[in-house]
């Protein structure tokens, strides 16, 4: 899907590049050709790793940590980054995925979930108040994050993940 989308893009890049050049800047269509193809390519390339560089670091950016008493979650939530540091007796459940599609116990070779809210991992608060923490599934690898779902529930917080 990935490569279909970078030929795709590349694609209207390109042509859009020799478009705009002959139509702005008048050159004749072979001169446009040329230009337009290697200043199209050089913007795919751009855009390309700007875009891994940024998905790179929002990836690397998330982290949970559980400490005897203390719970640290860092990751996006929205449009914002989220740095929290909890005690455990503060946190009331955790829940990851949709009441529809949960985590369940990860095969070898699973991957992330699908949907933005599949992925969700939302922390409710005894006091009523909450915080999510958007692509957690897609973030960490699933046999680690399950395995920390399952030390979080050993501590008494509600986790809706099986046996």
């Amino acid at each position: 899907m990935a490569l279909v989308a970078f030929i795709a893009y590349g694609a209207l890049l390109v042509g859009g590049t020799i478009w705009g050049l002959s139509q702005f800047f008048g050159l004749e269509q072979g001169s446009a050709r040329n230009a337009g193809l290697l200043l199209g390519c050089m913007l795919v390339v751009v855009f390309t790793y700007a875009y891994l560089k940024w998905l790179i670091q929002s990836l690397t950016g998330y982290a949970l940590s559980l400490t005897d008493s203390v719970l640290s979650v860092k990751g996006i939530s929205g449009r914002q980054t989220i740095e929290n540091a909890l005690s455990v007796s503060d946190i009331k459940k955790i829940h990851i995925g949709t009441h529809d599609q949960v985590m369940e116990k990860p095969a070898s070779g699973q991957r992330g979930a699908k949907s933005k809210a599949a992925s969700r991992m939302m922390f409710i608060l005894s006091n009523g108040d909450y915080f999510k923490l958007d692509f957690a599934m897609n973030a960490f690898d699933n046999i680690s994050l399950y395995t920390f779902l399952h030390a979080i529930k050993r501590k008494g917080i509600e986790v809706n993940i099986p046996d």
